[in-house]
């Protein structure tokens, strides 16, 4: 379910972007830094907008460098990393993990084994370090799992476990953000659920896998999906966050919707041919 938490780079500026962008570089550099040069394949830019999110809350001071990589080797690329960076590195791994392992227990994909093989030892090692945490999001994916295998039709079951974990991405530490972070990443949580169920509805029905979404209209899953992002941005206005608020803002209100935009121009451009 990755994917969704992304930027609307069309309303950034040239300037936004490379801000926007060095997040990521930041996250890609200490992923390989602290769990292997493989683990860069895991990049996402969701786990870019927890550094960002937190950062900003948290008013944490960034390092910004600049560096040639593999992948941009000609030209440097700026990369900015802090504290929140280590900590977002090491939930992607454990996401990661988790989610490879679910592949192959529930679908018995080869690939996902070997690739849950791959980061087994990084993902004992990052478990050690957030026992409790882990333990949290494994039960959660666990739960998930039951409520998916038994075919349940209240999409809210589903969209409340995946959001409980997303609760427990969202805390850094325990402080007094703590209640509201956990309800930021709730909600944010459940609107990703609900979202990646919209837009694999089709892919479900055709293929016989299960989707929370089947009983209901595709009518109705836009209005479903604003109430949704509407409880998260409400409870993000409530925290005292003062910095980088026009690129949470794009992503918040813009950018999680891109690609439920591109599915529908999509799908109208086929009926009109």
């Amino acid at each position: 379910m990755f994917g969704y938490v992304v930027a609307n780079m069309e309303k950034l500026t040239d300037k936004e972007k490379q801000y926007y962008r060095s997040f990521y570089c930041g996250l890609c550099r200490t992923l390989g830094n602290r769990h292997g040069k493989i683990s860069r394949i895991t990049l996402n830019y969701d786990m870019a907008f927890l550094i960002i999110f937190l950062s900003a809350l948290y008013k944490t001071e960034k390092t910004i460098e600049t560096e040639r990589c593999i992948i941009h080797p000609f030209k440097p690329r700026q990369f900015l990393y802090n504290e929140i960076t280590d900590y977002a590195a090491d939930m992607n791994i454990v996401l990661t993990y988790h989610n490879y392992l679910d592949d192959w227990q529930d679908d018995r994909k080869i690939l996902s084994f070997y690739a849950a093989k791959l980061f087994e030892q990084e993902y004992k090692r990052t478990a050690s370090k957030y026992f409790n945490k882990c333990a949290a999001i494994s039960n959660c994916l666990s739960e998930l799992s039951d409520i998916e295998k038994s075919g349940e039709p209240n999409p809210d079951l589903p969209a409340n476990c995946f959001g409980q974990l997303m609760s427990e991405i969202f805390v850094l530490r325990e402080d007094e953000y703590t209640e509201s972070l956990q309800a930021f990443g709730k909600s944010l949580g459940r609107f990703i659920y609900i979202m990646d169920a919209c837009l694999d509805l089709k892919s479900d029905l055709k293929n016989e896998r299960y989707n929370p979404l089947a009983g209901f209209s595709s009518a109705d899953f836009k209005s479903i999906l604003n109430l949704l992002m509407a409880d998260c941005t409400e409870t993000y206005k409530k925290l005292p966050i003062e910095q980088d608020n026009n690129l949470i803002e794009n992503i918040l209100y813009s950018g999680v919707w891109t690609r439920y935009e591109a599915a529908n121009k999509k799908t109208k451009g086929r009926q009109s041919q």
